[in-house]
């Protein structure tokens, strides 16, 4: 009894001092007229731990007496305050005035105030790309974004994350965005340099997405690069250096814990000297015969031949792979040379062995990544222009992992005359890269299977020649490296030419053309290589593919924007594209070359079934009618119509065109009797119909 009421005061004393760790705050958040700012956020700093105001500003939270609070809201500057032992707080916000005048794209060269835009639209700006060293672009966008999903489910370097926007739209939660580069579709952000990107706009909403039709479904990024700019011109060097860790998240025994705990496992295993009641045998579970056999934990393995004189090799016998043994004199220069011995737990007898970390053939760590841009831009009030040239080297963790990129991005802009103005893009990317081991499927079996190798592994033959282990999966994978020959390259072009033609005020055109071509060469050879000890693989396989696409988009766009009067503003647009992807390619393969001399296709071996061979061709065409109008009532009523109408080739005649409109309406309430609008909440809602179908989203800020 007294034990349960002591229990019970220690119970209770330990609350209490859980409970002094925290302590209650409250506070009122206004602005700079003291109006009060409902649903600002007020998070503890470092923490998940956070609230929002309430409809009189006021807020309740409880912190850690040091704590630090942050408060922000859409609109104002971000503040942090110490509590410092407070209890009480009086949190004035300064309007970001910066954010409030941000321009964000919608789409087709359409731009607009933040403070004007009715759908849901975030913006990357060029700053969040600066903060790290990026193979691909996308990999920024990690928590830069509200909804977006950015999973990097691979660590080989070059690898394209995977992007899902506010959970996808298929049934699995899959779905990526449509990306745009420069008005240009790509399957992905891979081979982009970042340091050639001035933006990038997330398009999340019905609203936003409908004026790209159905092939936006799934959201939208935008990305723009950077361009030249009035004034003197600039020069600029860049150059990032980055070490990946590798985090080996298993603990391996070492050697003697690992021979003594798997011999004293087996022993413990056996049961073949017990009966049942009934006179008959217990079934074992384990044989003793493993412990004196050539395994990782057996005494079965030999230094030398039947000789005593001549060392094994373990490349051509697997007694010669692990090191256990049981000691011997003939064995004691070993010691010299690192190896270790104990006590056999089981009978008593003395062992050598050597102790071996597989990750010291099979992981590179750290590794080395490398970025270098150099970039020159300037204009005058005649035109501009931006070039930049990059190079990226990105090591990855397992063996002879890597990808590199090589980069070139040249902008101009000029204008003709008063009324034309000719707008060029180029750009281009070279990458190439080696994936993981030819022996190894999958990165869980690199980063599993491979550093789970026995610790007792010798490592190196009497001659310091590196071993390959128990096969060529399993382990070293540097023994084969040379055996397998890869030659993986990508070249992608890009090239986009516009005039825009100003008809009047506020009435311009756009004609624009880009080409998009990518190429795609694989070639591997497989020469003579190791599969276990003893046993060569002469198949000599060659293998290459082709693949080539190129993507012409064309069209036409009409921009009118007219003040009405100082209430109404008008801003239209239409347009109309034509787009015509065309791909094609081979693939070869064949085996039975007479010498791996030479990896060429036409040395493999005519005999049936020896070689293979394949190619294909598709296209696909989409011709499209947009528009949009938004229109603006004193800054604070807001009206925005969009318009899609796309003919798909690969669909049946029947049902080969649909029709995609879009509906936004936004209200900006302001605090102050000016015209000048504050924006301190902004309420919006949009929808989109695609046939009888419709999605509807509403958006506050």
């Amino acid at each position: 009894m007294k034990r349960n009421i002591l229990l019970l005061i220690l119970c209770f004393v330990g609350s209490i001092g859980v409970m002094a760790q925290t302590k209650s705050i409250t506070g009122t958040v206004t602005d700079g007229t003291n109006e009060p700012i409902i649903g600002a956020s007020v998070l503890e700093v470092g923490t998940t731990n956070g609230t929002i105001t309430d409809i009189d500003g006021k807020f309740t939270l409880n912190v850690k007496p040091n704590a630090e609070i942050k408060i922000s809201f859409i609109g104002f500057k971000e503040r942090i305050i110490d509590v410092n032992g407070k209890a009480s707080f009086r949190i004035k916000m300064d309007e970001d005035s910066e954010m409030l005048e941000e321009v964000v794209v919608t789409g087709y060269g359409g731009k607009q105030l933040r403070t004007k835009v009715t759908n849901s639209i975030s913006k990357v700006k060029e700053e969040t790309l600066k903060q790290g060293l990026y193979s691909n672009p996308a990999q920024a966008l990690s928590g830069a974004v509200a909804g977006l999903s950015v999973s990097q489910t691979s660590g080989n370097p070059g690898s394209t994350p995977a992007l899902v926007l506010r959970g996808g739209t298929n049934f699995d939660g899959s779905g990526s965005p449509l990306i745009l580069i420069d008005g240009q579709v790509r399957s992905s952000l891979s081979d982009i340099n970042p340091d050639d990107i001035e933006s990038m706009e997330v398009l999340k909403d019905a609203g936003a997405t409908a004026i790209y039709g159905a092939r936006a479904n799934d959201g939208v990024i935008l990305v723009t690069t950077k361009r030249g700019k009035s004034g003197r011109a600039e020069v600029n060097l860049k150059a990032k250096f980055g070490f990946n860790y590798f985090n080996n998240s298993y603990e391996f025994l070492n050697a003697g814990d690992y021979i003594y705990w798997m011999r004293t496992a087996y022993k413990n295993a056996y049961v073949d000297d017990l009966k049942h009641p009934d006179g008959s045998g217990v079934k074992s579970w384990a044989s003793l015969s493993s412990l004196t056999s050539a395994t990782p934990y057996g005494t079965g393995n030999a230094y030398f031949a039947s000789d005593g004189v001549i060392p094994l090799d373990g490349n051509e016998t697997t007694s010669a792979i692990w090191s256990t043994m049981k000691y011997a004199d003939n064995l004691a220069f070993l010691l010299d040379q690192g190896w270790q011995t104990m006590i056999d737990p089981i009978y008593g007898d003395k062992l050598i062995y050597k102790d071996t970390n597989i990750a010291d053939f099979n992981i590179h760590t750290p590794a080395f990544s490398q970025d270098y841009n150099l970039s020159v831009s300037g204009g005058n009030d005649k035109g501009s222009y931006y070039a930049g040239l990059g190079y990226n080297k990105s090591d990855g963790n397992a063996y002879g992992n890597w990808y590199k990129r090589i980069t070139f991005t040249f902008n101009a802009d000029y204008r003709l005359k008063e009324w034309l103005t000719s707008s060029s893009s180029f750009n281009f990317a070279d990458a190439t890269w080696n994936d993981l081991p030819a022996t190894q499927t999958a990165e869980a079996n690199y980063f599993s299977r491979c550093l789970s190798l026995p610790p007792t592994f010798r490592g190196y033959n009497a001659d310091g020649d590196i071993l390959l282990g128990p096969n060529s999966g399993d382990g070293n994978q540097q023994y084969n490296f040379d055996k397998f020959i890869r030659d993986q390259n990508t070249d992608k072009f890009t090239m986009n030419q516009s005039f825009t033609i100003d008809l009047m005020k506020g009435l311009s055109l756009k004609l624009g053309a880009i080409w998009y071509y990518q190429e795609e060469k694989i070639e591997s050879f497989d020469k003579d290589y190791l599969s276990s000890p003893g046993n060569t693989v002469t198949s000599r396989s060659s293998a290459a593919s082709y693949d080539r696409t190129l993507d012409q988009t064309y069209n036409a766009v009409l921009n009118y924007n007219y003040q009405i009067n100082k209430d109404h503003y008008l801003d239209a647009m239409a347009g109309f594209e034509y787009y015509d992807s065309y791909n094609k390619g081979f693939d070869a393969s064949g085996s039975g070359a007479p010498t791996d001399d030479f990896m060429d296709l036409q040395y493999t071996s005519k005999e049936e079934g020896k070689r293979s061979i394949d190619s294909w061709h598709s296209r696909q065409r989409i011709m499209s009618f947009f528009g949009r109008v938004n229109y603006d009532y004193q800054s604070k009523y807001l009206l925005s119509l969009v318009l899609r109408k796309d003919g798909y080739s690969k669909l049946a005649e029947d049902n080969r065109w649909g029709v995609f409109p879009g509906v936004s309406v936004g209200w900006v309430s302001v605090r102050r009797n000016s015209w000048k609008a504050q924006p301190i909440y902004f309420h919006s809602v949009n929808c989109v119909l695609v046939s009888v179908l419709m999605v509807m989203s509403t958006k506050t800020l």
